[in-house]
Order: C-alpha cells, then sequence, then structure tokens
C-alpha cells in the first residue's frame, strides 16, 4: 500500500540516527512539558518487605546490590521490596522501510515521529521510576533517565518486523507491552495482527498499539497520474487517474485501521492513532495517562492485570 517510493531507506535509516541527539531533545522537552500537572502512581519510601531478586541492570543504585544472593551465581542481583519494585515497560518502535516515507516536506517521516513518541514516553516513566526496555538484541533495559541515549540507539536497532519477531520477544510475564508502527505488513499479507498481538500479550502482558499514519494514508490527496511504489523502489501500480480509485484506497485503507484495532482490543489492549501532520503531545498524554490508570488500578508495584472495559480503552476513529 506505499503511496510513493521510499527512496533508499536505509539512508535514511542512517540520517535518522544521526539525528539521534536532537531527537532525544526533542522528546524530552515534550516530556517535561507534560510533565507539569502529572503525579507519579507510586508510593515513595524506602519500603521492608521483600518482593523479588532481579538482575543488576548497568545504573542501578550498588547499595541495592544483594551481595549474599549474587556471591551465589554468576550474576549480580538487586534486592527490591515491594513497595520499591518499579514496573517493567517494553517499548517497540517498528522501524520498517514504510516507516521512512512522508506525503510531503514538511510532514516529518512515520520513523522519526515514531521514535520521538518512544523516547518523550520512555522518559517520562523513567522520571516515575520505572525499568523501561526495548526488543533489541540485547533486550537493553535503563532505570535511570541519564541512559535514555542508550536506550534511544537499542531502539533503532530493534527488529522491524511485527510477524516474523513476535514470537522472539518474550518481555516477561505480567510487564507492559507498547508497539508503535505503521503496520502496513498486514495489509497485504495472510498474517493476522491479532495473532501477532495476542503473542505478545500472552503471559498476562497490559500493552497498547500507537498506528502512526501519514496523512495521505487516510484521506489521500493524488490526482491524475499516481505510480505506487514498494519499499524496495518497484512499481507495483499505476493509476492515470487516481480519482477513480480515491473511494476504493479510503474504503481498503479504513479496513486496514479497523484490522489493527480490532487485534488491541482482542488483546484487552488500548489503541491511538497517531497522524504525523499532528502535535506528538496529545498521543503521548494519552497513552501516558491510560498507563497511569492500569498501574493504578492494579497496584503500585503493577504486579497484576486489571480487568479492562474494552468500550471505554479504544477512541473510535
Amino acid at each position: 500500500m506505499a503511496l510513493a517510493a521510499v527512496h533508499d531507506h536505509v539512508a535514511a535509516a542512517r540520517a535518522l540516527a544521526a539525528r539521534l541527539p536532537q531527537l532525544i531533545d526533542e522528546s524530552r522537552r515534550m516530556a517535561i512539558s507534560l510533565r507539569s500537572g502529572l503525579h507519579g502512581n507510586r508510593k515513595v519510601g524506602p519500603g521492608s518487605d521483600f518482593w523479588q531478586f532481579r538482575p543488576y541492570i548497568t545504573g542501578d543504585p550498588t547499595n541495592q546490590i544483594d551481595w549474599r544472593r549474587s556471591a551465589r551465581s554468576d550474576h549480580t542481583f538487586i534486592r527490591q521490596t515491594e513497595w520499591q519494585a518499579s514496573h517493567n515497560y517494553w517499548i517497540w518502535p517498528v522501524l520498517s522501510p514504510s516507516m521512512y516515507w512522508s506525503s510531503a516536506r514538511d510532514i516529518p517521516f512515520k520513523a522519526e515521529r515514531t521514535l520521538i513518541i518512544s523516547i518523550a514516553l520512555a522518559d517520562l516513566l523513567l522520571r516515575n521510576g520505572e525499568t523501561v526496555g526495548t526488543f533489541d538484541a540485547e533486550r537493553t533495559r535503563i532505570t535511570s533517565a541519564e541512559h535514555l541515549e542508550k536506550l534511544a540507539h537499542a531502539m533503532l536497532a530493534s527488529p522491524g518486523n511485527i510477524t516474523a519477531h513476535a514470537g522472539a520477544m518474550h518481555a516477561g510475564r505480567k510487564h507492559s507491552v507498547l508497539v508503535l508502527g505503521d503496520f502496513l505488513e498486514f495489509v497485504d499479507s495472510n498474517q493476522s495482527p491479532v495473532r501477532a498481538i495476542k503473542t505478545l500479550g500472552q503471559y498476562q502482558n497490559d500493552g497498547a498499539l500507537v498506528h502512526v499514519l501519514d496523512p495521505a494514508e487516510i484521506e489521500p490527496p493524488f490526482t491524475g497520474r499516481v505510480n505506487f511504489m514498494d519499499t524496495d523502489d518497484q512499481m507495483i501500480y499505476r493509476s492515470e487517474r487516481f480519482e477513480d480509485l480515491r473511494e476504493g484506497f479510503r474504503q481498503r485503507a479504513k479496513t486496514w485501521r479497523a484490522d489493527i484495532r480490532d487485534a488491541a482490543r482482542e488483546n484487552d489492549w488500548l489503541c491511538d492513532r497517531h497522524v504525523t501532520s499532528e502535535s506528538a503531545s496529545p498521543t503521548l498524554l494519552a497513552l501516558y495517562q491510560h498507563l497511569s490508570e492500569r498501574q493504578s488500578q492494579s497496584g503500585s508495584n503493577g504486579r497484576g492485570r486489571p480487568a479492562m472495559n474494552r468500550n471505554s480503552t479504544t477512541r473510535p476513529r
């Protein structure tokens, strides 16, 4: 369903990586602007009731290391008390080749906007005391906003295909999984988005899908002759008069968006939509508030998955 040629998405990805410091600064500014008036949902205090040991992550305070438990293993462990234990969030920006495209020069690539939202959300969660990871080969996780750049680089290295990699994404039981992308791989595929999302949520994992779209993928502005290209820059269809295809395009795109929404609903996950011509702040705020509400329902330590009202968690589109 590509609307135009995606000219050398590898070069576009490298350019995005080179701009990472700027994107992190933009993400931090967005997170700071939203942080005012937002309150953390976790209780403050050292705690006293032991909950679990977990592997040490670079950046963890060394005074939380349990040396007796670590001495019995080849790994270093942190001792967590019930009130201290952060919830684990896994953020997966699916930067497929189709994400490096926009319909106009003044509209950012879907990949750029996806990365900004992902980093800003991670910043908000980390400053609320949570643990945030992504699905690169190392399964990078951080507990401090000081290591945000490390996480951002790991996000760039995460798989760019859901159907091929969802089965290998073992986030951990009762963690939260957030997937952001255009989900175009499901348009002309026998793969069901429902199956892929259920795989990600199979260990009672709460989650959310953010459908990132270019405005032309909702309301195509094209007229006359239009060449449809795939992500390898190969022509797949030529329209001599796009006006004759416009309504069919709209209906097909509507069905595609509904499939993604239904996949989230089947898994009791939030589904939100972000259009790259609009501000990212409303999407970020809605996503963060949803996560905060879910954690408030399930308890301050994030153990457990609350019941969800399906009608109230998916906004109609």
